[in-house]
């Protein structure tokens, strides 16, 4: 069964709209496991209050992480100092499934991409950003079992 994380950042409702239409999409799949959290540095103010990640080390059980967040000029530092302990976990995350929604994505991407995960870009067939995060979670789960169930099969 695969395990997918939806982290938000950010105390914007869109950026927990988006986390919460990922995470909604992700449950969809049949057999996911899905947890909703608040990143890390995030004041909650909105008025669903969701479990924060309690490190970046609690990243490494998932098979799929999918972030939200609202537009970035640049990383928030909470954001940049969650990265900065995720690269130190050598390839620990070479298998697993991202995702990220909201916004403005380059800088965000980047630093993804140097985790060396497999990445998973938003679709853009529809104009509605909650529904495009649905179809991202739905994928994010979707790709993270067949890679779950092709590394059940190395010896």
């Amino acid at each position: 069964m695969p395990k997918v994380m939806v982290v938000f950042f950010g105390a914007e409702s869109p950026a927990v709209s988006l986390a919460e239409a990922a995470a909604e999409g992700a449950n969809g799949v049949r057999f996911t496991e899905v947890d909703l959290r608040a990143g890390p540095g995030h004041n909650e103010t909105t008025q669903h209050r969701h479990p924060r990640v309690d490190s970046s080390a609690a990243l490494r059980g998932y098979d799929g992480i999918v972030i939200a967040c609202p537009a970035l000029g640049e990383i928030p530092d909470a954001l940049g100092r969650w990265f900065d302990e995720l690269e130190t976990m050598t390839d620990a995350f070479a298998n697993t499934v991202f995702g990220v929604t909201g916004g403005e994505r380059t800088t965000l991407l980047g630093r993804l991409s140097r985790l060396g995960g497999i990445m998973i870009g938003e679709p853009q067939g529809s104009p509605d950003p909650e529904t495009r995060a649905k179809q991202l979670g739905a994928r994010v789960a979707k790709v993270a079992g067949w890679v779950r169930h092709a590394l059940s099969h190395e010896h």
